[in-house]
């Protein structure tokens, strides 16, 4: 079965920016299927520049919606994290329920936040 991998918002801005940090990624990324979550599109789109470049982004991937069983998965995380005392911000618990839910490693910049939360596969880039 093929690994499904979801890009975590900073990633797409490095792409986006085309940076050498987004170059490498997507020059070693692993082999698989390549999603976004709905919450990383808003995130994108709160951009101020590049829109252009965030909509070419888009058109090259399947979007993981947040639906109802996502929003359980993250209200789950979110009483964990607190009753733990290491919430973190919101729309990366929504991202993490939506890898959770969908069965998809995360590939993310931000490993920090994300390690703290149960089940959720955090990718090396």
């Amino acid at each position: 079965m093929e690994q499904k991998i979801c890009l975590d918002t900073d990633i797409c801005i490095e792409i986006v920016k085309n940076s050498q940090v987004g170059r490498n990624i997507i020059n070693s990324a692993p082999g698989g299927e390549a999603l976004i979550s709905s919450i990383t599109v808003f995130e994108l789109y709160l951009r101020e520049t590049n829109l252009d470049k965030v909509n070419s982004l888009l058109d090259k991937f399947n979007v993981l919606p947040f639906d109802g069983n996502t929003a359980k998965i993250a209200s789950g995380i979110s009483k964990s994290l607190k009753k733990s005392g290491f919430l973190i911000e919101i729309r990366d618990i929504f991202i993490a329920a939506t890898c959770i839910g969908n069965k998809c490693s995360l590939a993310t910049l931000n490993k920090k936040h994300f390690e703290r939360i149960k089940g959720l596969e955090i990718l090396d880039v």
